[in-house]
């Protein structure tokens, strides 16, 4: 083998997986088992820095948008929205508040789905009356069945974003 490329008159034990460089043992960090020399792991900090602080600002610039209602009235909406926006923090998350669950959600769609029984059940009121206005043709039946499987077979998260006009994060 050669000598290391930062201290010329010591053996190398390794090659940087990062630059190829041989590496001493004073310059070799190891990490699920691969030799990563100082000047690449600073790389791969930087990198890692870099993408993060991407995600926090895409996380900024998505946050939701809050309206504040100067006027009076309206105000259970305006101070959901608010409350929501506020617990929607991401540092430290507890756990989440749901005001619709999924499985209820899947099964009515699965069972009373012809009826359009899910879409009155999540709130969707000009839906679930359509659905019973055609409920005599049989598509909402087998749009209800579609329905009520996707919900059951989607992510809490992502089924109470989606279709919870109650759901919060819970902040720690």
């Amino acid at each position: 083998m050669s000598t290391c490329y930062v201290h010329h008159d010591v053996d190398a034990v390794g090659t940087c997986v990062g630059c190829g460089k041989f590496i001493c043992e004073n310059c070799n960090t190891e990490i699920k088992g691969k030799n990563y020399c100082k000047s690449c792991i600073d790389e791969l900090f930087e990198e890692n820095k870099k993408k993060i602080e991407k995600l926090e600002d895409h996380v900024k610039v998505n946050q939701p948008m809050v309206f504040m209602n100067a006027g009076g009235g309206g105000g259970a909406s305006s101070s959901s929205s608010s409350s929501s926006s506020s617990s929607s923090n991401n540092g430290g998350m507890l756990g989440a508040h749901y005001t619709k669950s999924k499985v209820v959600a899947g099964l009515l769609g699965i069972l009373l789905g012809g009826i359009g029984a899910h879409k009155f059940y999540l709130g969707r009121w000009g839906w679930g009356i359509i659905y019973l206005l055609f409920c005599w043709t049989y598509i909402p039946l087998v749009l209800g069945l579609i329905e009520g499987i996707l919900y059951l077979v989607s992510n809490d998260d992502d089924f109470a974003r989606k279709y919870d006009k109650g759901y919060r994060r819970m902040a720690g």
